[in-house]
């Protein structure tokens, strides 16, 4: 064979490679793009009770970008779990393309947790529909925000304050010499440490919140919405220049009492606060009534007390669909809490479930101590439970090895 027969052949064989790498290549490319996790059958009573999951903004985010969504809302359904409460509202930031948030002087959505242009509440209610379960976006910051977001630069006003004039209660800021401002503020949202709170007796504060949930009521079909503790305000706060004018107005002139926890001016906040809520029920309801309304509140005199959250009051006044009481404590000291006489009262007015912490990201609870908190739960004849966080629950950093965890959750929720 000539030598230049020998290089012929040889680019023969080269096209034939070639061809086959680009077959392979776009069939992963295929796959990977195109399939989804199968449909998970389920049978039984698996829906009717709450059997929820709590996902964070940068949960969301890592299973969107990895490609993975659909496997992950699939696990969740492979669990026996039914409702999926993912965060998007965080920050100050959003996790979905927000108008609302843009004209208010904030970012269309969070840099740390979207592409551009990319829509994760959008996909993640595609794949939870698929899989027969709901999804209710929950508004985890409320009236919570960073004091150095754009929201909160752009409206210095609709901050409230404690009655030293302090956005931020008892922060005393130790900025290292190396670190710059805008790291060190990121620390510190990322911490807590620089959080502020939207006064809810401000006009433009209830418009802007009232505005960002409504226009996810019309623009997602979702299955509702939740608020949590941070739909409320630490007791402390009250005392900003528009708050104490308009307490005057209805108080003969008088100033608030110097007392934060003051009987009378806890009652007049809550109130107001309670007003607040039931504007947004009823814009949100005017969306979509068939919409739940959850909250995932403390327990109700802490709420009451610590945050001016009368939620009690908000279920009198039928404001609520669906409430989800967080009772984050360790195992041993979870069933004294459970038995709270206030919450076991409401048993039988409200669907109440029991929002249970499953650890942190280095210390996440086992699934024995899942299973017994789970138990206790069931004991007292509440409505079901939902589980804080997914990615301490079924993710990465969960505390017991993936076939004990799936074994136990279908053990539990069949």
């Amino acid at each position: 064979m000539t030598k230049r027969n020998s290089i012929l052949k040889w680019l023969g064989k080269g096209k034939y490679w070639s061809r086959r790498l680009i077959i392979v290549f776009l069939s992963w490319f295929i796959i990977v793009f195109f399939w989804q996790a199968p449909v998970v059958k389920h049978s039984g009573t698996k829906h009717q009770q709450l059997r929820g999951v709590w996902i964070t903004n940068y949960g969301t985010s890592l299973s969107y970008h990895t490609t993975r969504l659909d496997e992950v809302v699939a696990n969740i359904a492979k669990h026996n779990l039914n409702t999926i409460y993912p965060a998007v509202w965080n920050r100050g930031y959003t996790l979905y393309p927000s108008t609302i948030a843009k004209n208010a002087g904030g970012l269309k959505q969070d840099r740390l947790t979207s592409l551009p242009y990319e829509d994760l509440l959008s996909s993640f209610i595609y794949q939870a529909h698929r899989q027969n379960l709901k999804l209710i976006p929950w508004f985890e910051y409320g009236l919570m925000i960073p004091t150095k977001s754009k929201i909160a630069q752009e409206h210095p006003d609709w901050l409230t304050t404690t009655q030293n004039g302090e956005t931020v209660i008892n922060y005393k800021a130790n900025k290292p010499k190396w670190m710059s401002n805008s790291l060190f503020n990121f620390a510190q949202e990322i911490t807590g440490a620089n959080q502020g709170w939207l006064n809810p007796f401000h006009p433009e504060v209830k418009g802007f919140l009232i505005d960002l949930i409504v226009d996810v009521a019309q623009r997602y079909s979702i299955d509702g919405i939740q608020l949590d503790d941070h739909f409320g305000l630490p007791v402390e706060f009250g005392y900003d220049p528009y708050t104490v004018k308009l307490y005057r107005q209805e108080h003969n002139g008088n100033n608030p009492p110097n007392d934060p926890s003051d009987t009378e001016w806890v009652a007049w906040r809550a109130n107001k606060i309670t007003q607040f809520m039931t504007q947004l029920v009823k814009e949100v309801k005017a969306t979509n009534d068939n919409l739940v309304l959850s909250l995932s509140p403390n327990l109700p005199d802490y709420s009451y007390r610590k945050y001016l959250q009368d939620w009690t009051r908000w279920i009198e006044l039928g404001l609520l669909d669906e409430v989800v009481v967080q009772v984050y404590r360790p195992t041993d000291k979870l069933a004294n809490e459970l038995a709270n006489r206030k919450l076991v009262n409401l048993i039988d007015s409200m669907p109440i479930s029991i929002g249970l912490y499953t650890g942190t990201f280095s210390s996440p609870k086992t699934i024995n101590q899942i299973q017994r908190e789970v138990e206790m739960v069931k004991d007292k004849d509440y409505q079901g439970v939902a589980f804080f966080c997914w990615e301490t629950t079924l993710w990465l950093f969960k505390g017991s090895a993936a076939s004990q965890v799936k074994q136990a959750f279908q053990q539990l929720f069949y």
